[in-house]
This record gives structure tokens, sequence and C-alpha cells, in this order.
């Protein structure tokens, strides 16, 4: 500052106190207007940018999060779908599916196939609303779906009221007999449990077994189907046909790898079966360990096996 008598002022030299563009700004004033000698300038520019780096940092950061959050929940999406292809197919298809590899066509020299559908369902469904017969399939199967976990069988597909199931595909298992022979008879007692929208009575359901050798393999791009075909899928379809309500019917093959190893048939004599001829089929009336009341009916009085 220097004093200047000869007009009584005071003149000094002085920059302002400014660190922003934003308070350069509200001062009133310009880049322009702070000379280039003044380290003011060059403060307020670095300020300038380090304000902007933060700002693209944080930017950075916000992007960083959402796309964690998008990835978590692409993975979530990821499982759901791994998860419904392995409800589909068995674990074993669906995993080469999902590796990107061809899953070949395969047969199996030894399996059982079981078939059941639901006594007088034509006339159930036509007494009923369709959502009744949705809800009436719906709590069956569920019943159904849980036990094929317990006694360790694929359930293969339902169409309608019938619902099938194997073992030994696409696992091969010298049990496959009985896995299957295991099955029916818990699912007889798990139909009694749901009444019919109709009548309010419990449903009964025809169940049959053959067992065999089958071809399998993936059918179709959209919705693939894990598909079994053969002779053998044909007589477990004519077991079931021609089985008896609340009885578990099985063909001489199936009865011959059970009954030495303690399961319980009557001998029902021969059948004339659609397409086969006679057969000398069984009845499944109890499996080894565990005892089940027969319905009281007339093939009480048909002899053991």
């Amino acid at each position: 500052m220097r004093w200047m008598p000869d007009i009584s002022h005071m003149i000094f030299i002085s920059s302002p106190c400014i660190s922003s563009l934003q308070e350069l700004k509200a001062m009133d004033l310009y880049i322009s207007d702070i000379p280039l000698y003044d380290v003011t300038r060059e403060l307020i520019l670095l300020n300038q940018q380090r304000m902007a780096e933060m700002e693209i940092a944080k930017k950075l950061d916000e992007t960083t999060a959402d796309l964690t959050k998008m990835s978590k929940a692409l993975e979530i999406e990821k499982n759901k779908t791994d998860e419904l292809l392995h409800e589909m197919l068995p674990t074993k298809v669906a995993t080469e599916l999902l590796a990107g590899r061809t899953v070949d066509t395969e047969k199996f020299e030894n399996v059982t196939i079981l078939f059941s559908d639901i006594v007088t369902f034509t006339n159930i469904a036509s007494a009923c609303t369709p959502m009744d017969i949705v809800n009436l399939l719906n709590n069956l199967y569920q019943r159904f779906d849980n036990l094929t976990t317990v006694h360790n069988v694929y359930k293969v597909e339902t169409i309608r009221d019938a619902y099938m199931v194997v073992s030994g595909v696409p696992t091969r298992t010298n049990s496959h007999a009985e896995n299957v022979a295991n099955f029916p008879l818990d699912m007889v007692n798990e139909a009694g449990k749901v009444q019919s929208p109709a009548t309010g009575e419990s449903i009964q359901i025809r169940i049959g077994f053959h067992s065999g050798s089958v071809v399998a393999g993936v059918v179709g791009l959209k919705m693939p189907r894990y598909c079994l075909f053969g002779d053998t899928v044909n007589t477990s379809s004519r077991m079931e046909s021609h089985g008896i309500p609340a009885r578990v019917h099985a063909s001489p093959q199936s009865a011959k790898l059970l009954i030495d190893k303690g399961y319980i048939f009557r001998d029902r004599g021969k059948n004339k079966i659609k397409g086969k001829g006679l057969m000398s089929t069984y009845i499944l009336i109890n499996r080894f360990g565990q005892l089940y009341e027969e319905p009281d009916d007339a093939f009480c009085k048909m002899p053991l096996a």
C-alpha cells in the first residue's frame, strides 16, 4: 500500500480471496480480471480440475455400484433359469446343456417305468370348473413330486391326469425296480388325502409299472424334453390302463425282479392286454419292512405270488 499525498488517496494492489469459479461468479468477476502473474488464477483452475476429477470419480463409483447390483441380479436370474432347467430335465442332462454340449441319445437296458392316472377323471372334469381341476391336479402332483425325491425316481412328465416316472434313466442303477416299487404304494396313500371337487370324496388312482429297455434323449429346442422311447414305455402304459382302482398293477418282468427281494404280490393270472395278448400280471400289495392295508375288494381273494 502507498499513500499518495498529492491526491490524498491510499492506493494498494490486492487479489480476491477466491478458490472456485462459483465464488468468482458470485463476485461478478471473470478469470480475465485476474492478472496472469497472480497465483489466484492457478488456484482457481487447479481447484476446478480437482472438483471435476472428484465428480468423475463419484460417477464412476455410482456406476460401479449399479453394475455390481445388476451383476448380482443377473446371477440370481441365471440361478433361477438353471434351477428351472434342472426341474425340467435330469441333472446330468441339464448340466451338459448348460455347458453347451449336446446330449447323445442313449439306450438303457434295465429301467422300470411307472404310469398312474385318476379313476373317472373325465367325469370329475366335466362336473367341475377348470380352476377346480387345476387345483386338484396341483395338489396331487405336488404330493407325488415330493415322493420322487424320497424314492429316487425321475418324473418324466404329466399329461392331463397321467403321471409318469422312471428309475434307471439317465443314471443307471441296479435298484431301478425297487425304487419304482417303493413309490406307488405311497402314491395310493397320498391320493387318498386329496378330495374330488365333484363329490368331496377321496380320489382313487390306477397305477402300473413294467421293467425293460428304453432309448432316451432330449427332444426339441424350445421347451426341450427328456423323452423315453420303446416297447417298455408302451407296456408300462398298458399296465396302468388295465389296472385296478387303488391297486398297483405290475408286469411279470417287474414282479420277477422284486419277489425275491421281500415284495409281496398277488397273482392276477392271465389277462388280455391290448396290443400284448395274454399276460400273467401281478398286483403289488406290500413291500419289505412296511405293510399296507389292502382295499376291501374282490382282488383280496387272489392267491399270493
